[in-house]
């Protein structure tokens, strides 16, 4: 976590082309990922493992996928990374990603804030 514990997340859309992945992405973005503490959170199939409650996801996207870093620091060093630039070609015939989120998280100081405050409106 970073000096204020406050994670970050990278909300992926996209579709599968039904491709296998190529190794080589994987060889080229593993390293760096497990440098800057990516943790896989979420995945899953839009109309299986992810249900649209509200509004619509963009034409397309066949799946979601939620991923943790320590910081912003850290998903922005993964994301800009030789390592990382240099496997994304190498996972174009596998996956087309329609949009990539990243998202700031809630430190554990704000997230208890924010609970002592829900608890105190219905009291």
């Amino acid at each position: 976590m970073s000096k204020n514990n406050q994670p970050a997340f990278l909300l992926v859309c996209g579709e599968t082309t039904g491709a296998p992945m190529d190794p080589e992405y994987v060889k080229r973005s593993a390293p760096i990922a497990m440098q800057t503490g990516l943790m896989p959170i979420a995945i899953g199939e839009v109309g299986n493992q992810v249900e649209v409650l509200e509004g619509e996801l963009p034409e397309g996207v066949g799946f979601v996928a939620i991923e943790q870093f320590p910081s912003m620091d850290a998903l922005k060093e993964f994301y800009h990374s030789e390592q990382y630039q240099s496997a994304i070609p190498f996972r174009k015939d596998s996956f087309k990603i329609n949009f990539l989120a990243a998202v700031d998280g809630l430190s554990q100081a704000d997230l208890e804030a924010r609970a002592k405050a829900a608890a105190e409106l219905v009291e």
